[in-house]
């Protein structure tokens, strides 16, 4: 396989132990999985093979594993000089308008996402 069509994909919403070995085994049938990182609650899968990651974005973001709804999409880089910060145990009434409000006194919010079980991804610089 081509070099060319391995993408990193940002996996999030993950059981706290969840292993490599169940995540590459949800990839696997997408496509070859060049490399696995589990950190917590996320995760980074490199996926090989020309229109793997598209497959696996549109079959499996969303989809139910172990108890949540998984988060799938393609890993972008951060702006120079952003962070992006992981929040969790947030109350069901939080919104992302919360949120931001909360985040924006430390910079400017590029980006706010909750998903099931009280994530956000916010990047500011």
């Amino acid at each position: 396989m081509d070099k060319s069509h391995t993408v990193k994909l940002f996996v999030g919403n993950l059981a706290l132990d969840t292993t490599q070995e169940e995540l590459s085994a949800i990839f696997e049938p997408y496509g070859q999985v060049v490399s696995c990182s589990v950190l917590r609650q996320f995760a980074f899968v490199h996926l090989q093979g020309e229109g793997a990651a598209d497959r696996a974005i549109r079959e499996l973001n969303g989809r139910e594993f172990r108890g949540r709804n998984l988060v799938v999409e393609e890993s972008r880089g951060r702006p120079l000089h952003s962070t992006k910060v992981f929040v969790g145990n947030l109350s069901g009434m939080c919104t992302t308008e919360d949120l931001k409000q909360l985040f924006q006194t430390f910079g400017k919010v590029l980006e706010c996402d909750k998903v099931k079980g009280g994530h956000l991804k916010q990047v500011g610089p």
